[in-house]
């Protein structure tokens, strides 16, 4: 099951600008910088000590596909990082748990219970 994101920060945001959508796309922006930041670090290092083993590492990332459980796993953590990066907006913006249920639906069973349309005010109409 994929980890839950709290829907409560804890203590006050702070605020920059008039207008608070401003704030939270900065704080979007930041946190993006970040995962990618530690991502790139990571893959840098892991690379590098590879390399220092004597594996040729970087050619092999590049041309590894992943199967069906691998790539479930990936979109699984994909989702999660979208959760992670729309908190604010979920969190002030939309009533109740609409984006939540929406993020869950995402990527699920076309089968499965729908979102009502107009749920998410067009938020994640183009995630997937």
């Amino acid at each position: 099951m994929a980890e839950r994101i709290p829907m409560q920060a804890r203590g006050k945001r702070p605020h920059f600008f008039p207008d608070s959508s401003a704030d939270e796309t900065i704080t979007m922006i930041l946190e993006l910088m970040s995962e990618v930041w530690t991502l790139r670090e990571r893959m840098y290092a892991l690379e590098r000590v590879a390399e220092e083993s004597g594996l040729e590492l970087t050619s092999k990332i590049e041309e590894w596909r992943p199967d069906a459980e691998q790539a479930a796993a990936l979109d699984e953590q994909r989702m999660l990082m979208i959760r992670s990066v729309l908190r604010s907006v979920e969190a002030k913006h939309v009533p109740g748990q609409h984006l939540r249920r929406a993020l869950d639906a995402v990527g699920t069973d076309p089968e499965g219970p729908p979102v009502e349309e107009g749920q998410v005010d067009g938020a994640m109409d183009k995630v997937a």
